[in-house]
């Protein structure tokens, strides 16, 4: 009889304990911005990678939303608890200030420098202008496409005209107007003559932007000195686009840049945070084969405060430790 005890309790006991070592599959929904950006190709790349390396069973659900501005309310939320975001608006959101009223405190990053995006104000040549300012003096009917409200392309494209003295009330006072719409629609408008300008944030060989430049003869307008000085207080640092970053664009280009980051929450269990850093800064090559733009990303360094604009995540942390990139 006690034998038989012995065996009833080694089995009541062993059982629970071997199917709590297997960890619970995840379902992580991961916002990034339209299908026609690079940061849904840059999700959908390390989406792949996710599947590979979370436990069995799990899903990762690229969201084609809701962009730089829109993403760490999302994730702030847990509505999404991953996406891609930027240091500035990270700083924005955890500070609560310029497109944020509340702060975000509880945002956590997990990878950041993915890139460099800059923020380009881009003209067809039918146009003549070489300044944002020549809309303002020259009272300009300008035809302004951006990304959806809620993406960092739209929002910097406002302080970029706010920096100027100008504002969408002025733009359509001087007969012109506003779009903010996806990619396709603006590839569409600008091959059909019906776009001016594009107010945007791109990173080198950019999908949607290299499609214009190779079916529209467009112009790149660099920031004057005032127009970059006004920026740079908004957390924005001064970039310069390389020449030949796209199709005739012989010259480099003076404006403002910043880096994508890999973003979460502190709800996010810690294996599962340091499961999805690990995996990133592991795959650097496979990156870049989903998207050119990730050439320039540099696992070591990912971890950096300049990297990131927030507070790690300790799952995330401890990768890099473990890695001995981070003392």
């Amino acid at each position: 009889m006690s034998v038989l005890l012995a065996v009833l309790l080694v089995v009541a006991v062993s059982v629970p304990e071997s199917s709590a070592q297997a960890p619970a599959p995840v379902n992580l929904a991961f916002a990034t911005l339209d299908t026609g950006s690079a940061w849904y190709v840059y999700g959908a790349t390390i989406a792949e990678l996710l599947r590979k390396t979370l436990p069995p069973g799990s899903n990762i659900d690229v969201k084609p939303r809701a962009g730089g501005v829109g993403n760490p309310r999302l994730v702030a939320k847990n509505e999404t608890p991953l996406g891609l975001s930027f240091t500035v608006t990270n700083r924005w959101a955890y500070e609560g200030k310029e497109a944020y009223t509340e702060k975000l405190e509880n945002l956590r990053a997990l990878v950041g420098g993915f890139d460099t995006y800059y923020l380009v104000a881009m003209a067809t040549k039918r146009l003549g202008i070489t300044s944002v300012r020549e809309i303002r003096d020259k009272k300009l009917p300008v035809r302004v496409y951006t990304q959806p409200v809620g993406s960092l392309g739209e929002f910097a494209g406002r302080q970029l005209l706010r920096a100027t003295g100008l504002g969408y009330s002025e733009i359509k006072g001087f007969g012109g107007s506003t779009q903010h719409v996806g990619y396709n629609v603006i590839i569409d408008a600008f091959k059909d003559g019906r776009a001016d300008i594009l107010f945007a944030v791109v990173t080198p060989k950019h999908p949607s932007v290299s499609e214009i430049v190779s079916s529209v003869d467009v112009q790149f307008l660099g920031l004057d000195a005032d127009t970059a000085k006004a920026l740079l207080p908004l957390g924005y640092v001064a970039a310069t686009m390389p020449p030949d970053t796209f199709k005739s664009q012989s010259k480099p280009v003076s404006t403002v840049g910043f880096p994508t980051v890999l973003i979460t929450n502190r709800d996010l269990p810690e294996p599962i945070a340091y499961t999805v850093t690990k995996t990133v800064v592991e795959n650097k090559d496979a990156l870049v084969r989903g998207h050119a733009g990730l050439a320039e990303f540099e696992p070591r360094t990912a971890w950096q405060p300049d990297k990131v604009g927030i507070p790690l995540h300790p799952g995330a942390e401890r990768a890099y430790r473990e890695k001995g990139w981070m003392k």
